[in-house]
């Protein structure tokens, strides 16, 4: 029940926002009570909480396997790339997918907000593969910045992230209704492609004036 609280919260959330979704309304729809919302997480704030936790935890889970092996630290620039193209290319899928809708409407309400709750797990669980993923960037592209590898690194995750908050649009560039598998590969296969030519271009001094 207390996961169903948080799939249902999560949805709710997203939809409505903090102020708008309603505990009774998010206890109707799980089938259960406003007294359990009270007995597992204390309110309504606390089910928030909960709800921003869980959506950072899976997002974590979905790109924590590709680094579940440690990288050895005289590995050479093809398998870094392959490396961050992997997690970058399963971020993307997992952004495709439907699971990701009501995730992806929540994060976007909590990334207008400077104070957000997500802050706190965003450090704790994401942030440990933001830095594997600057190391890397830092080896293959020693021409780099500390302030542009963090640029890099973003601009590659943003790619990724974005594939489902810019769905609609991509839909009306493909002229089509949904993105379908075929669809969806074509399109990671263009992440991995821009990736591989960022990771594996140092730009020259000319160019970088």
């Amino acid at each position: 029940m207390k996961n169903k609280l948080i799939s249902t919260a999560i949805r709710q959330f997203g939809e409505r926002g903090f102020d708008g979704a309603s505990t009774r309304d998010i206890a109707s729809e799980a089938g259960t009570t406003m007294s359990n919302i009270t007995y597992h997480f204390k309110g309504k704030e606390g089910l928030y909480r909960a709800a921003a936790e869980a959506i950072v935890q899976r997002f974590a889970e979905v790109s924590r396997h590709q680094f579940s092996q440690p990288v050895p630290p005289d590995i050479d620039a093809a398998t870094r790339i392959e490396r961050v193209c992997a997690v970058l290319r399963t971020i993307g899928a997992f952004m495709l997918s439907d699971e990701a809708e009501p995730l992806a409407r929540f994060v976007a309400r909590e990334q207008q907000s400077s104070q957000s709750v997500m802050r706190e797990y965003f450090q704790r669980d994401i942030a440990p593969m933001v830095d594997a993923l600057k190391q890397h960037v830092t080896i293959l592209r020693p021409d780099l910045s500390a302030e542009d590898v963090n640029a890099t690194v973003f601009f590659l995750l943003s790619m990724a992230i974005s594939l489902r908050s810019s769905r609609m649009s991509l839909c009306m560039f493909m002229e089509v209704t949904d993105i379908d598998d075929r669809l969806g590969a074509q399109v990671l296969e263009r992440l991995e492609a821009t990736v591989r030519e960022v990771l594996a271009h140092p730009v020259s001094k000319e160019g970088q004036r």
